[in-house]
């Protein structure tokens, strides 16, 4: 006898917050390589501090001042997501990013993820903007001199 193939949902009585969605934060995560990688290209710290960046508005308007400014009393800190790293490791299982050498990575169909999101018109449109207002500005070596300033206070 053959199984009925079909999935259901079961609705829940509070809904889970839109960032806490791990397709959320893998978009996130392919807009930041995509737009803020070198290469396509970043380290964990510099994915954690736009991901801080990307839970509020005044979180960007920071990292915008930092990355203008690259004056490091703009960002006094910033958080580490525990999100995050599970939504790398479904982009990565996904084959959408690979990790080498202390870097993540745009793959190609990551690519064609994150060409789709900059498209669409109607999603991260905040997001969107000041991510390529920032664009490159904030290369790897000022993260690491940010957290030795931390670790020298």
């Amino acid at each position: 006898m053959e199984k009925n193939k079909f999935i259901s949902f079961t609705e829940r009585a509070t809904p889970l917050y839109p960032s806490y969605r791990p397709m959320y934060k893998v978009s996130q995560i392919l807009m930041i390589l995509s737009y803020n990688g070198f290469g396509g290209k970043a380290s964990l710290l510099k994915l954690h501090l736009f991901s801080w960046a990307l839970k509020s508005n005044d979180n960007l308007e920071l990292l915008k001042e930092f990355a203008i400014s690259n004056d490091q009393s703009k960002l006094r800190f910033f958080g580490i997501e525990s999100t995050l790293n599970r939504a790398l490791n479904l982009a990565y299982a996904e084959k959408l990013i690979d990790f080498d050498n202390g870097s993540y990575s745009l793959l190609e169909k990551g690519r064609k993820f994150a060409i789709t999101i900059d498209e669409d018109e109607t999603i991260f449109v905040y997001e969107k903007q000041i991510l390529k207002l920032i664009g490159k500005k904030i290369p790897e070596r000022a993260i690491n001199n940010l957290i030795n300033h931390w670790k020298n206070v």
